[in-house]
């Protein structure tokens, strides 16, 4: 049985809601983890929690070792560990705040990503797309003039970084969740994540073990919550969503997140920055609007 709308745009906000709470425990995890390494534990804890939910629901052998779900799967992988591990940078760089609201930028990306695929937007998704760009310059301080120095400013931009990956990831999900069993692809997409993050770790970082045990306390903490939870009733959830409705209640997700930063990080946003945010919030509605009798993202995906 098909579920209702209310249900869906309900998974849909809680959703929304585990990803801004969600910031939390990746901002403290980078206190003893860094970035990709943490990115590694965390996902990896979310696959493991998937194990029993496949195996309630009775995946067959056939369907959870199939070599196109499997593929499907290292795409989805792929992705996610760009979002995640610009995203990730992003938070030991510039203020939760920041990096939720341009996490949410991610649907001005969708347009310019079907525009290369040939699809053509009306006047108010370009408008909604200015207004984003205008309060993404509000919201980092942007004085037109990029210092790579500035830690501020490089982690707004690995966070715009991240938006683009995020953005893909949603069209990934679009396209694959309509020809193979959510659970399954959730699975394959957190254990590529998690082997992926740990082979950049191993590369890039100094270690892949944290220097105290809160560091796995907080990667389990957000592997269940935002990855085993969340990212996996993203999956299910936009199985049967309207992408228009979608994309404007997942971008929640940046209010949630400011209101984290607020509370348990003191991060107080200045008049400019609060006006940049409401900018980034219009716009991206704007962007998503869809013309008469055309659903926004299906078309192309």
């Amino acid at each position: 049985m098909k579920p209702s709308p209310l249900a869906v745009n309900s998974l849909l906000l809680l959703v929304a809601f585990l990803w801004g709470i969600g910031f939390a425990p990746q901002r403290l995890g980078m206190e003893t983890l860094e970035a990709m390494a943490f990115n590694a534990w965390r996902f990896g804890f979310g696959a493991l929690t998937l194990i029993p939910v496949l195996l309630f629901c009775r995946i067959q052998f056939s369907e959870l070792f199939n070599a196109k779900v499997i593929l499907a799967g290292l795409v989805m992988g792929l992705v996610l560990t760009g979002g995640a591990g610009f995203q990730q940078l992003s938070l030991g760089l510039t203020k939760v705040a920041n990096v939720a609201f341009i996490t949410g930028f991610y649907v001005i990306f969708v347009p310019i990503i079907g525009l290369l695929l040939a699809h053509r937007y009306p006047l108010i998704t370009w408008l909604g797309g200015v207004l984003a760009l205008l309060g993404l310059a509000l919201l980092s301080n942007f004085s037109g003039e990029f210092n790579w120095q500035d830690e501020g400013l490089k982690g707004d931009a690995f966070a715009l970084m991240g938006a683009l990956f995020w953005a893909l990831h949603l069209l990934v999900i679009t396209y694959y969740v309509a020809r193979y069993n959510q659970f399954v692809l959730a699975f394959y997409q957190f254990l590529f994540c998690a082997l992926f993050s740990a082979g950049m770790s191993l590369t890039m970082e100094a270690q892949l073990l944290p220097t105290g045990n809160m560091g796995y306390v907080w990667s389990l903490v957000n592997g269940i919550i935002v990855v085993g939870i969340a990212y996996t009733l993203q999956v299910v959830a936009l199985k049967n969503a309207k992408p228009f409705i979608a994309a404007i209640i997942l971008s929640l997700e940046s209010v949630f997140g400011a209101c984290i930063g607020y509370w348990l990080f003191s991060e107080v946003m200045g008049f400019y920055s609060l006006l940049g945010a409401g900018l980034m919030l219009l716009g991206c509605i704007l962007s998503q609007w869809p013309e008469k009798g055309k659903p926004p993202l299906r078309e192309f995906v």
